[in-house]
């Protein structure tokens, strides 16, 4: 009976200590990915921050960000992301993109050899696009080109946000090794 006691709180002990992995759906596909991380908006409203993860597709990846919206707006055209270093990554929009619950998301490939620099080099700014989705909605006050930042921000009280600067080099690193 105490052999019996003793395994079974071992194995209570061993499974809360077993870490989750985050996933990330494309239609009927599913991808290891980083946990959110929110960067804060150059603009000075947290309505245009970027939610960022990066998701693990082979030895490639997708650089997949969201905002909040609350026109007929999506994220659209090429994405560029700043690292540290100085060094630029380029994203091409392929059109994979969705928007649920005022919420739009793009979805953007990333090369083995741009995963390769994003665990080696931290993410200093992201800048994107808003551009209608076209329809009887030819233009929105949304449009436009914006930026957000991987900063470290004290609580803001009317915005009720703080913002921490992640660590992008050791969310990359740990997510692509990963058997």
């Amino acid at each position: 009976m105490k052999k019996f006691i003793f395994i079974n709180f071992l194995f209570l002990f061993l499974s809360q200590s077993v870490i989750g992995q985050n996933t990330f759906f494309i239609g009927q596909k599913t991808y290891s990915c980083t946990e959110k991380q929110t960067l804060k908006s150059n603009k000075g409203f947290p309505a245009y921050d970027l939610t960022v993860l990066i998701a693990k597709n082979g030895d490639a990846g997708f650089f997949v960000v969201s905002a909040e919206v609350m026109t007929p707006v999506r994220i659209k055209g090429n994405l560029l992301i700043y690292l540290d270093n100085g060094e630029l990554i380029t994203c091409v929009d392929r059109n994979k993109f969705d928007t649920v619950d005022e919420i739009t998301t793009t979805v953007y490939n990333l090369t083995s050899a741009e995963i390769s620099k994003l665990k080696e080099n931290n993410i200093q700014k992201v800048r994107f696009s808003l551009k209608t989705t076209g329809g009887k909605y030819d233009s929105s006050t949304e449009e436009g080109n914006y930026s957000a930042s991987n900063i470290e921000s004290d609580y803001d009280y009317t915005t009720r946000k703080s913002y921490n600067k992640t660590d992008f080099p050791t969310l990359v690193t740990e997510l692509f090794n990963l058997e």
